[in-house]
């Protein structure tokens, strides 16, 4: 449908309630500016390009993260959610971090 969102800054600050954020497909390429969703429980941000995972730790109510088919690749970056505290479910599958052995 032609839809592109460079950023999650570009929804402004007004969303400071919103519980629920579907963002598939849409050229996402950073979650840049989350912070301004602190009520948020579940993001669907499937088929990006999201690398960079930093910004979630600031999302102590997220429960459901969708993040397959972005560009996660490595491994620190996953890390950032065990800030975390609610997350339960966590979908990374189509990341190349998936595709990586285990250390060691």
């Amino acid at each position: 449908n032609g839809s592109h969102l460079g950023s999650l800054r570009d929804l402004g600050t007004s969303l400071g309630h919103l519980r629920v954020l579907w963002l598939a497909r849409c050229g996402l390429t950073d979650l840049d500016g989350i912070a301004s969703l602190p009520a948020l429980k579940e993001l669907y941000a499937s088929y990006n390009n999201i690398s960079d995972l930093s910004p979630l730790c600031l999302l102590e109510q997220l429960e459901v993260l969708d993040l397959e088919g972005n560009s996660v690749e490595d491994l620190g970056q996953v890390r950032y959610l065990q800030l975390c505290p609610r997350l339960t479910t966590l979908t990374l599958e189509g990341n190349l971090v998936c595709l990586q052995p285990a250390p060691g």
